[in-house]
C-alpha cells in the first residue's frame, strides 16, 4: 500500500454533501488525549495517514487547561464547529482536555477515541522522567510527606479518569467510585475506541475495522514508518514493594484500565 503525498490528495466532499449525519458524526473524530500515555502515536497517525484517506487532522490550542469551566467548554465546542465550517471536509482533531459532551451544547458527537496504559507504569515512569534517578523515586514514594509521589483518597490528580468522566470536580477525586462509574458510562456511549498502549497491535486492528474512514492502513503505516514510538513509555524496573504501594493508591484507575482492556479484547473478537 502506498500513502500519496498531500498533492495527490483527492477531493474530498463537504459536510453538506455528506448527506444527513448520525447521532454521532463518523466524519468527525476527537482525541482528547491522555498525557504520558502514548497518544503521540494516534496523532502522527492521524497525521500521516490524512492525505491517504481523504481528511484533515487539527491540532487544538491550550493542551495545558484539561478541566474546563462551562463556558470554555462551550467556546471549544464553537470552536471546532467554526473550524469544520471553514474547511468543509471531514476533520479529525486532538487536545489534553477532559471528555465534553458536545450534545450538552446542541451539537453533534464526534467519534471520541482515546489510549490509555498501565496507570502504575504511568506514575512510574513520569516520576523518574522528572526525578532522572531512580533513588530519589524511591525516596519520594515511600515518604509520608511528599505530595509528588504519593495519592490521598479525595484529592484531586489529573490521571486517566477525568479524560472519560469530565469537567465535574468529583471527576478529579481519587479513587471516587462516582467518576469511575460516570467514566464507564461515558466510554460505553461515545468512545468508538479506547486503545492501549500495552496492547497497541490490538488497538491498530480494532481501530482500522471500527474507524476505517480515519485509520484505514494504520497498522501498515505504523510498521513502516513508525515502529518504535512510545517504547521508551515503560520506564524503569522498582521493587515489587513500590509497584503494590502504587497499585493500592491507584485502585480505581487500575480497575478502569482493566475494564478498558477487556473492552478492547471484546471489540477484537466481534
Amino acid at each position: 500500500m502506498s500513502y500519496p503525498s498531500a498533492s495527490l490528495r483527492h477531493t474530498t466532499k463537504s459536510l453538506v454533501e455528506l448527506g444527513k449525519m448520525d447521532e454521532v458524526n463518523k466524519h468527525f473524530l476527537f482525541l482528547n488525549h491522555v498525557p504520558k500515555s502514548g497518544a503521540e502515536i494516534l496523532i502522527l497517525l492521524l497525521q500521516r495517514l490524512q492525505g491517504y484517506n481523504n481528511y484533515r487532522h487539527v491540532r487544538l490550542k491550550d493542551g495545558n487547561k484539561r478541566f474546563l469551566t462551562r463556558t470554555q467548554q462551550e467556546n471549544l465546542v464553537y470552536e471546532v464547529y467554526e473550524r469544520m465550517k471553514k474547511e468543509a471536509v471531514p476533520l479529525s482533531f486532538d487536545r489534553h482536555v477532559y471528555f465534553i459532551n458536545f450534545t450538552s451544547f446542541d451539537k453533534q458527537l464526534p467519534v471520541y477515541i482515546n489510549l490509555i496504559r498501565n496507570p502504575v507504569d504511568k506514575v512510574i515512569s513520569r516520576t523518574f522522567y522528572k526525578s532522572k534517578t531512580r533513588s530519589f523515586y524511591e525516596d519520594c514514594i515511600t515518604s509520608n510527606s511528599s505530595t509528588n509521589c504519593n495519592f490521598k483518597n479525595g484529592k484531586t490528580y489529573d490521571l486517566s479518569i477525568p479524560y472519560f468522566c469530565g469537567h465535574h470536580k468529583e471527576c478529579m477525586e481519587l479513587n471516587n467510585d462516582w467518576a469511575l462509574q460516570t467514566a464507564k458510562s461515558n466510554v460505553e456511549k461515545y468512545y468508538s475506541v479506547v486503545g492501549v498502549l500495552e496492547k497497541l497491535n490490538d488497538t491498530m486492528d480494532v481501530m482500522e475495522r471500527e474507524i476505517p474512514y480515519f485509520f484505514k492502513g494504520a497498522k501498515k503505516m505504523y510498521g513502516q514508518q513508525l515502529f518504535g514510538i512510545g517504547s521508551n513509555k515503560f520506564g524503569p524496573k522498582v521493587s515489587d514493594v513500590i509497584r503494590k504501594k502504587l497499585s493500592e493508591s491507584l485502585a480505581k484507575e487500575l480497575e478502569f484500565y482493566e475494564w478498558i482492556k477487556a473492552r478492547l479484547q471484546l471489540q477484537l473478537k466481534l
